[in-house]
């Protein structure tokens, strides 16, 4: 383009084309301003409320067994119903858990849980629980149980 300065030809400078060139740069910005990347699930209400269900049929499993220490009622064949009740429950958080994508560190704690129970299990068929060793196995589900909640109410505020 030929412009006239001062009466004189010269020949403008193309300003334009570096104009244009920041549109694309722009309009990625945007787009990626847009995307979040998301590395875990979102909260499950219904798992947390599962798993402080569960939390409180354990909590009275314990209080009730170390409460019958020493007592015919506190042998294995008496709280089969407990066993029974808790596998359920804890198949059910578990089914939940992997259906939900993103979700395999909350599947890992609750199977996790599966395993510590069925340990319980297989230790109260042996004999009864002495108040000592029902306190330690309390603190071990307490742990279990409270590391489960931490993450779904993690997943809450983060999400």
């Amino acid at each position: 383009m030929i412009l006239f300065k001062q009466n004189r030809l010269y020949a403008a400078k193309p300003y334009a084309p570096r104009c244009y060139a920041i549109w694309p740069v722009l309009a990625l910005l945007l787009l990626l301003s847009g995307c979040t990347v998301k590395l875990i699930s979102s909260y499950d209400e219904k798992t947390d409320n599962a798993v402080t269900a569960l939390q409180k049929d354990v909590t009275l499993f314990f209080i009730t067994v170390q409460s019958q220490a020493g007592l015919p009622e506190c042998n294995y064949s008496n709280h089969i119903g407990f066993y029974q009740q808790a596998k359920v429950d804890l198949s059910a958080i578990a089914v939940r858990s992997k259906a939900i994508a993103a979700n395999e560190i909350t599947v890992e704690q609750v199977e996790l849980l599966q395993d510590s129970l069925t340990a319980l299990e297989q230790l109260h068929q042996l004999g009864c629980f002495t108040p000592s060793q029902v306190d330690n196995l309390r603190t071990s589900f307490d742990s279990s149980i409270t590391a489960i909640l931490k993450l779904e109410l993690a997943k809450k505020r983060g999400g």
